[in-house]
Parts: structure tokens; C-alpha cells; sequence
């Protein structure tokens, strides 16, 4: 019997963030340890470094005459696109067996096929005929972040990490902020492969400031546990942090974060959160979530198995 063949449709890097790449590979790994042939075509710049290791192809996959070319009756497909039109929607499933569509806003009429929304909290109705999956049993997240060992020394008093691309320029402001608050805070930096402002973060730095360039999954979960304060975007990252049990403050980079911002303000864990606008309001709730002692605690598990089950099913 052949394998069944799985192909996942994504887009990422300067300008688009990395967060579509994260979690469609947190997808692909788990697909391609069940034993399916797995096509990852990601169209992108500057995602060598955190697809490292990954065996995918990197090309503008939203091309009729190619998908025409690529795509069989039999096929799985996942898309996860903002730019992609419902042209080309409509187009690969009417070509495939099934298609499985990452959305976080109801970005368009979707064809049929299963819709999933892996966010915490959905302040809208998805009106549809089609399957529907959201809600906090089918988050993304990748597997290692539950298989760290959280009893690790805290070394450094705030950790800045605004994901692959900093599109905003936060970090240097971020740094700056904290060098008024306290000098003496140590602090650690994660800088993305596709950072536009190295420079000037490097420029910022002192000898209570370090810098982490290009981190795998491992690295990164170990830095977050190793900080008292993770400041960081409200997107996928809040994820990670609840998985980790990590104390953070998100700051809403793009509209795709509202929702997360609505789940974790209705839910006592903020009063109120800031965008990346309001950057320069960001003191006193820095002060407030370092010295709290009791950060809320959400139990919260990986919904990559349930996601692959409904959608794939058994070999």
C-alpha cells in the first residue's frame, strides 16, 4: 500500500513574521514521525536558519500551472496563508483528497474541507458547513517545550524575544526601557535570523546585556525557563509560555493577536495589554510582573495529536 502523501503550503520571513513557519512545522514534524511522505513548501526570505536540518522546498507555491503539476487526487493538504487568494484555495481542493486551512481571523470563505483555529480564545462564529477545530485542545506547539526541565536556575532578570523578524523594532526600545528602570537588570536577548536592526541592538549592548542569535527549540525553552520575566509578542510565543509555566508580558504586535489578548485579559491575567504603538507605557507593567509573586498557572497540553488524528487519521 502506498504511503499517503502530505503537502503543507506556507509563507514566512521579513515582512510576514515567522509565525505561520513555527507552527506548520510543529505539524510536519509530528506528520513525518508517523511514517507519511511530507512535501513542506514554504514561500519565504531568510528562513534557512530556523528551517535548518528541514527538508522542505522554498518557492511561491501560488501558482496555478504548478499546482496543477504537483497536486494529486489522493493528497492531504494544509495551508496556512494570508496571501494566498481564494482562487487558489478553491483550486487545490478541487485537485486533492482533503484539505486542512490555518486561519486566525476568517480570512475568507473557506472550500470544504476542515478549518482550525488554534488560538485560546475566538471572539467570532465561523459560519460554515465545513469541520471546525479551535479552542485551547488544538493548540500548536512544539513537542520539546513539554519535555524541558522547568527546575532551572534563574539567571537572567528579563528575556526579550519577539520572534523571527522584528517588524515593529521593539527590541531596541525594549532595551531602552529597561536600562531606565533598572541598569542593573540582566538582561537576554533572542535575535531572529531575519532581525533588520542587529546593528542597533548591538549598539545597545553592555555587560549586563546578552545577546542569543538563531536559537533551535531546546535553546530558546531553556533561556525562557532561565528568566524571571519574559517580555514578548502575544501570538504564538504565549503558547510556549504557558507551556513552560514561564511569568511573561506580551505586547500585541499584529491584529492577528487580538484574540490572544482577549483570552489572557479574561482570564486575570492582565488588566490590560499594550501594542507595540504604546511601547513607551510599558514601565509600570515591567515593575508590577517582575516583583509578582503569584503569575497565573494555565494547564494547557499540545493539540498537534489531535489535529493529525482528525485530519489524517491511521497509516
Amino acid at each position: 500500500m502506498n504511503r499517503k502523501r502530505v503537502i503543507i503550503f506556507t509563507e514566512g520571513g521579513i515582512g510576514i513574521g515567522f509565525g505561520h513557519i513555527t507552527r506548520c512545522l510543529a505539524l510536519y514534524t509530528e506528520i513525518i514521525s508517523r511514517g507519511y511522505e511530507v512535501q513542506f513548501i514554504v514561500y519565504g526570505s531568510n528562513i534557512e536558519k530556523i528551517l535548518k536540518n528541514e527538508n522542505y522546498t522554498n518557492l511561491d507555491w501560488k501558482d496555478i500551472y504548478f499546482l496543477d503539476n504537483l497536486l494529486k487526487k489522493t493528497d492531504y493538504v494544509i495551508i496556512d496563508s494570508y496571501l494566498a487568494n481564494k482562487e487558489i484555495y478553491d483550486y487545490i481542493a478541487q485537485k486533492v483528497y482533503k484539505v486542512l486551512y490555518i486561519d486566525d481571523n476568517n480570512r475568507i470563505k473557506y472550500p470544504k474541507g476542515i478549518i482550525l483555529n488554534p488560538s485560546l480564545y475566538i471572539s467570532f462564529k465561523y459560519t460554515t458547513d465545513n469541520i471546525v477545530l479551535q479552542g485551547k485542545d488544538y493548540l500548536i506547539i512544539r513537542k520539546d517545550f513539554f519535555n524541558l526541565d522547568r527546575n532551572q536556575k534563574k539567571i537572567y532578570d528579563i528575556l526579550i524575544t519577539v520572534g523571527g523578524t522584528d517588524i515593529r523594532n521593539i527590541t531596541p526600545k525594549l532595551i531602552k526601557i529597561l536600562k531606565e528602570i533598572n541598569r542593573e537588570y540582566k538582561i537576554a536577548i533572542i535575535i531572529g535570523e531575519a532581525f533588520e536592526n542587529k546593528k542597533e541592538i548591538e549598539s545597545l549592548k553592555n555587560e549586563k546585556i546578552s545577546l542569543f542569535y538563531n536559537l533551535n527549540v531546546l535553546e530558546m525553552g531553556t533561556l525562557i525557563i532561565k528568566s524571571k520575566l519574559v517580555i514578548c509578542g502575544c501570538g504564538q510565543s504565549i503558547y510556549e509560555m504557558l507551556a513552560l509555566k514561564a511569568k511573561f508580558l506580551p505586547i500585541v504586535i499584529a491584529e492577528n493577536q487580538i484574540e490572544n489578548k482577549l483570552f489572557l485579559c479574561n482570564n486575570i491575567f492582565f488588566k490590560e495589554l499594550l501594542s507595540w504603538k504604546e511601547i513607551k507605557k510599558i514601565k509600570v507593567e515591567i515593575k508590577e510582573k517582575i516583583e509578582e509573586k503569584n503569575f497565573p498557572i494555565l494547564e494547557i497540553k499540545n493539540g498537534i495529536e489531535n489535529i493529525v488524528n482528525i485530519f489524517i487519521g491511521g497509516i
